[in-house]
């Protein structure tokens, strides 16, 4: 899904796709581009200079020790989420929309707020009304629990 017609090149080959802006590599990415242009951000002194075993969780502890350029980062990312949502839901007019993935895993609370206050203000006059966006509380047991549900239902 196309977010920003101008943004990064994707592995897809379109320019400003969902993921080249707001998935974890996206996210890794703009953090050691902000490094390598000189940005301080605690996450080097937490991991070392090439940022190795960097993970979701790790983003989490920066922000709350007041990491300003991995702050941006994510409030950035949520902004794209909150658009990417919100397109989705004038196409698909669901009640439910689910956002799952280690990144909202780590970031729940800086991120949601931000997602649906985007993803609201983006739909068509009354899709939003009554939708729950809601972060999984699955984590990686989401696609086991939903094998495990649709064979349930096929053995009935």
């Amino acid at each position: 899904m196309v977010i920003d017609v101008d943004g990064p090149k994707c592995g897809c080959g379109n320019n400003g796709c969902f993921e080249a802006l707001a998935s974890r590599t996206a996210i890794f990415k703009k953090i050691h581009s902000a490094i390598k242009e000189g940005q301080k951000t605690v996450l080097t002194e937490m991991l070392g200079p090439d940022l190795n075993d960097l993970r979701s969780g790790d983003l989490r502890k920066a922000i709350r020790r007041g990491d300003k350029v991995v702050e941006r980062i994510i409030a950035q990312a949520a902004e794209y989420t909150g658009i990417a949502v919100g397109n989705l839901i004038n196409i698909l007019n669901p009640e439910v929309l689910v956002l799952g993935g280690g990144i909202i895993e780590a970031l729940e609370d800086e991120m949601m707020a931000t997602i649906v206050k985007v993803a609201t203000a983006g739909t068509l006059s009354g899709t939003a009304k009554g939708i729950s966006i809601v972060a999984s509380k699955l984590a990686d047991e989401a696609g086991i629990t939903g094998g495990a549900v649709l064979a349930r239902r096929e053995c009935k």
